[in-house]
């Protein structure tokens, strides 16, 4: 998957680095490309959160009427958010398209000869096979493959390994520059007294910083989605300080400036498109499309009266809706209780019948017994028939 997305944008940092030729600054104006080019999701993501706090009550009110049904409630917010065109996943699109890039970015990172130097995979896989051998010679493990390959090419020591694969190929990973103000961007993060630790606590540090002021301009939408914009706040800073400890240094600085940069972004949204001020403008905007439904159902209604036709409920305002709707309750209910002393009714009269049947058939029946014993004759059960 990392291969995947790491090839597009590889070529992207090969076209930096053709300009550029520091792998640091590359992931730099890199991050910053991809900031620049997910900023209008961002713009409409700071508009859907403002739009959604001018129907949070309609929310809150639902989320009440609905508490025990849970089918109905999702209903009923669905037609809620489409009658307002709001997506409830939009907010997620650009958090949910950082985990390919990033993907991507740590493809690029580990391999440098394939998607920086342009080195032919061929050749690749003879540096790869060489290091293998001087490895196991030197009783130690191959790792991350060409990041390895790039240390030990700028070692003076080993370098001389590769001598075989031609001069071109040593010239270009000997002077390949893989590093940011002295950091090698390929080594990993580990515990200890180094300035590499520093990348992970940041990268952290700087993701909290993020969420806190995301929260603090976005009121709304932490009203909204409380328990995911605790976990955000918390759970995002501690997954990028275990992160940047897995992946080398390159990733950490990538998410680093990330985090910056989408601080920069939090802070001119908000005084582009002030929550608060765009509220207003969509309650506004709201307040004349219902004004223009309540004119165009008023002439419809006007003119249906005039031709004698029945008014549909399209041709109601909410309170005459709300009326009807209450009036056809009030009458199914009462054609329920109606039918239901019928049905008792026919019970009842049922049961009579039956019960004066009985005793009718009880009394031709001593009847009969009297005779047959009166006049020796033999005894006939009565029957149905016999009491028609």
């Amino acid at each position: 998957m990392s291969q995947l997305f790491g090839t597009p944008l590889g070529w992207i940092m090969w076209l930096f680095y053709k300009v550029i030729p520091n792998y640091g600054i590359v992931l730099i104006l890199f991050t910053v490309l991809i900031k620049a080019a997910l900023f209008p999701l961002s713009i409409k993501q700071q508009k859907s959160s403002a739009k959604i706090s001018v129907f949070q009550p309609k929310i809150a009110e639902i989320q009440k009427k609905y508490a025990n049904n849970k089918q109905k409630q999702q209903e009923e917010m669905m037609k809620l958010y489409e009658a307002h065109g709001y997506n409830p996943m939009s907010g997620c699109l650009p958090l949910l398209i950082q985990f390919p890039i990033l993907f991507g970015i740590i493809d690029v990172v580990y391999n440098p000869l394939t998607h920086i130097l342009r080195i032919p995979k061929d050749t690749i896989n003879a540096a790869v096979e060489i290091l293998k051998t001087n490895y196991e010679a030197l009783g130690q493990m191959v790792g991350q493959q060409q990041l390895q390959i790039v240390s030990e090419m700028q070692n003076p020591e080993h370098a001389q390994w590769f001598a075989s694969l031609g001069a071109d190929f040593v010239e270009k990973v000997s002077n390949f520059d893989y590093t940011l103000f002295g950091l090698d961007l390929g080594q990993v993060p580990t515990w200890g007294l180094n300035w590499l630790l520093l990348v992970p606590l940041l990268s952290g540090a700087t993701s909290l910083l993020v969420s806190v002021l995301s929260m603090k301009m976005n009121p709304a939408t932490q009203q909204q989605t409380g328990g995911m914009m605790k976990f955000m706040m918390y759970g995002m800073p501690l997954m990028s300080v275990w992160i940047a400890f897995s992946v080398p240094v390159g990733v950490g600085i990538y998410w680093i400036v990330s985090n910056i940069l989408s601080g920069v972004q939090s802070v001119l949204l908000h005084k582009l498109y002030n929550p608060e001020k765009f509220k207003a403008e969509y309650e506004e905007k709201m307040r004349q499309e219902e004004e223009k439904r309540r004119l165009e159902r008023e002439k419809r209604r006007q003119r249906k009266l005039e031709r004698g036709e029945e008014l549909s409920d399209d041709d109601l305002d909410e309170e005459e809706l709300s009326r009807k709707k209450e009036q056809e309750r009030k009458a199914k209910r009462s054609s329920a209780r109606t039918e239901e002393e019928e049905k008792a009714a026919r019970e009842k009269a049922e049961e009579e019948y039956l019960s004066a049947k009985e005793m009718n058939r009880r009394r031709l029946a001593e009847a009969r017994r009297q005779d047959a014993e009166k006049y020796g004759e033999e005894y006939v059960e009565v029957t149905d028939k016999d009491l028609q």
